[in-house]
């Protein structure tokens, strides 16, 4: 189940080496000592973490990564332990202490912090969100548990804003984020695109560009509102 599961996770992205990410190189430590790498693009105050699926990589990311350093916005994709650039031994279940790693990188560097997951990366945002404080996060084709990691409970305490995308037809988690959508408590929104593409397969499919720009909109849309200037 494993094998068949890890096969039909993988997006077919294009393919790219660590030097053709482009971005500024960067890396941070977890709480328990491993070196992840990434990649930071843009400069904007409110950054963005992007989680990539098992068993991806970051490079899944990097398109939409350059769109919103276009866009105003401070990206940042990294390996988890034990992929491409990353240091360590494979382990999802450590999926949410590679994010928060993440997170307290961008933390000093940034006013507001949105996190986007694919899939495993998704259980993460979950995760992270649920402790810490986030402007909101996406959760494309999470899965209600996988790769030792359970996010049922945690989903509840997730105050922050939630935008729920998945396929109508995805074989890998049909019907599970339906559930996370209905177990959350926080303002939430779900889209539900036809076809059976998994997590960042999306988004190099028919409803790609879609995404992108639903993505971005919900970005905006819970920006701080900017406060009159004082007479």
């Amino acid at each position: 189940m494993i094998i068949v599961v890890a096969a039909g996770c993988f997006a077919p992205n294009p393919t790219r080496k660590p030097q053709d990410l482009g971005g500024e190189h960067v890396s941070f430590t977890t709480s328990d000592g491993v070196l992840l790498r990434g990649h930071l693009y843009g400069n904007g105050s409110t950054g963005v973490i992007l989680a990539h699926m098992y068993p991806a990589d970051q490079s899944d990311w990097t398109d939409f990564a350059q769109v919103l350093a276009a866009h105003g916005y401070q990206a940042l994709t990294f390996d988890f332990r034990g992929f491409t650039e990353s240091q360590g031994t494979s382990g999802t279940e450590y999926a949410g202490t590679d994010l928060l790693a993440a997170y307290q990188f961008m933390r000093p560097r940034v006013s507001r912090i949105f996190i986007a997951g694919a899939s495993l990366g998704a259980e993460a945002a979950i995760l992270v969100a649920a402790r810490e404080d986030v402007a909101g996060i996406i959760c494309i084709s999470a899965p209600t548990s996988f790769g030792g990691l359970v996010v049922t409970e945690s989903i509840r305490h997730v105050r922050a804003p939630i935008l729920f995308v998945t396929s109508a037809a995805d074989p890998l988690v049909g019907g599970q984020p339906e559930i996370l959508y209905r177990l959350a408590q926080a303002p939430k929104s779900i889209e539900v695109y036809p076809g059976s593409a998994h997590g960042t397969a999306i988004l190099f499919g028919p409803h790609g560009a879609e995404l992108q720009a639903l993505m971005l909109r919900f970005i905006a849309a819970t920006q701080p509102p900017v406060n009159p200037e004082l007479p």
